[in-house]
């Protein structure tokens, strides 16, 4: 399910540029190693590329303003910016529904599929990818987190376990049952799309 995809560079490219000075060494090469998986993590969570973007620089900047609180004993460099994207995630979508605009529309994503090699292809992913998408929309949080990290981001179960804090084994059971949901979602909401189709 999961593919290496180009990370769009408007917005990201950036970050580092709107601070003074000169920028940490490990933050540099953070920011490249790590940015796409950032990223695909909360482009899973939200709702358009846009928003995605936005939330991404802001988690590329909020890493750089608590730099001298990192501590390589307690957490690797992407575990630390993804516990920092999650925030940054649940901080946006409290915004949204402050604002009660929480439920936007997945029409279509093409930033998660730029790369395949044809049309075709391109078009049978992006709708394979906006199913998953609305489908994640309906779980509960847990459930998108554990989605967002092995799908978004590509973390196998050790690295998912780090991040949560939680066992491997502890781990493989909330992703099953998180699949298993996200398939009875996906399903109903092809079923409700057909049904309109229909009428």
């Amino acid at each position: 399910m999961h593919t290496q995809q180009r990370v769009p560079d408007s917005g990201l490219r950036a970050v580092p540029a709107n601070v003074p000075g000169k920028l940490p060494q490990d933050f540099e090469a953070w920011f490249h190693d790590h940015r796409s998986v950032v990223y695909r993590y909360v482009r899973f969570r939200v709702a358009t590329r846009e928003a995605a973007e936005d939330v991404t620089s802001d988690v590329f900047m909020k890493a750089l303003r608590s730099l001298h609180r990192y501590n390589p004993d307690l957490a690797s460099p992407r575990t630390w910016l993804l516990r920092i994207a999650r925030n940054a995630v649940t901080d946006h979508l409290r915004s949204l529904r402050r604002r009660g605009s929480l439920h936007v529309s997945l029409d279509r994503v093409p930033d998660l599929v730029a790369e395949l090699p044809s049309q075709e292809e391109r078009v049978v992913r992006e709708e394979r990818i906006q199913r998953l998408l609305n489908g994640t929309q309906t779980l509960r949080r847990a459930d998108q987190e554990i989605v967002a990290l092995r799908f978004g981001s590509g973390l196998d179960n050790s690295e998912i376990a780090e991040h949560l804090g939680i066992s491997n084994n502890a781990v493989a059971v909330r992703l099953h049952r998180a699949l298993k949901r996200l398939k009875a979602a996906v399903e109903r909401l092809e079923r409700e799309r057909m049904q309109e189709h229909e009428r």
